[in-house]
């Protein structure tokens, strides 16, 4: 079961599992990561939400899924800037909940294991697990936990 994690204005998110991720969209031949990305978009926009951040705060959720659902339409523009964007908006959730620069996302770098990621496959599965790291990150210190190890490590110190 995935943590919960709750911040100001009623925010809530998932601190959510690589793993069980993986698994489940395989089992649901791809349907679940539909719903992940529209999940963890929405996470997003709570943050912004959280900390009066109009550009994060506003961002669609469903506009975003949209552009990936109808990739294969647009020749692939709309998904590839979605998923450019979605890097985005994790570092400036990340910025807006005080993390710390070298533990914050490269949206270059999450972009580029995204595509070609997508039709090479083995990148695909590490952009997976490199958003959800951060996005995890992102959550944790957006509910004021501990985003990292060495800073769990330090407090039980």
């Amino acid at each position: 079961m995935a943590q919960e994690v709750e911040f100001g204005n009623g925010g809530e998110a998932k601190i959510r599992s690589f793993w069980v991720g993986l698994g489940l969209v395989i089992i649901t031949l791809g349907i679940y990561g539909f719903c992940w990305y529209y999940f963890v978009n929405n996470e997003l926009k709570d943050v912004g939400l959280a900390k009066d951040d109009q550009n994060l705060g506003q961002s669609s959720p469903a506009m975003s899924v949209t552009a990936l659902l109808l990739g294969s339409f647009t020749f692939w523009v709309a998904p590839l800037l979605s998923i450019f964007n979605y890097g985005q908006r994790i570092k400036r959730a990340q910025r807006l909940t005080g993390v710390e620069k070298q533990d914050q996302i490269n949206p270059t770098m999450a972009f580029l294991l995204y595509f070609p990621g997508v039709i090479l496959i083995v990148p695909l599965f590490f952009h997976y697990w490199y958003v959800t790291k951060h996005q995890n990150i992102a959550m944790r210190a957006a509910g004021d936990l501990p985003y990292s190890g060495d800073i769990a490590l330090s407090g039980a110190a």
